[in-house]
């Protein structure tokens, strides 16, 4: 029987899984990545106590203004960090918008490609903040 590549431990955390292990891991790289990226998104900078510099500072935009010069500022923040510790993340399409729901609240989405064998699997990620 072949064995199934498994590839790190899914983020967000879940176990929910049937082969009896701690934690669920992701089944394919693409998730794999996806899991890297949002690791590095909901992670506050000084979290990874040997590396500080690991993940987003986007708490400090908690009670800035909703405005284009914040939305600017949390793209920067966000593409930097995951540029950073995702090297394998080339980016498509990268855009920051006011929630019309809520006023309070900016939605990201990030459009990348990840290189799996001889093809790029494009994904979508989209966090409210």
């Amino acid at each position: 029987m072949a064995k199934h590549q498994k590839y790190g431990i899914k983020y967000p955390f879940t176990s929910n899984n049937d082969d009896n292990i701690f934690l669920d891991v992701n089944d394919t790289e693409a998730d794999y990545v996806k899991s890297k990226v949002l690791h590095v998104i909901f992670t506050p900078k000084g979290q990874k106590i040997r590396d500080p510099e690991f993940g987003t500072d986007l708490i400090k935009f908690i009670f800035t203004p909703n405005d284009e010069y914040s939305a600017s500022e949390i793209k920067t923040e966000i593409s930097e960090s995951i540029k950073k510790y995702v090297p394998e993340v080339e980016f498509r399409n990268f855009n920051v918008f006011k929630d019309e729901n809520n006023e309070n609240s900016i939605i990201v989405t990030i459009e990348y490609g990840v290189k799996v064998g001889n093809k790029t699997e494009i994904t979508t990620v989209g966090v409210k903040i």
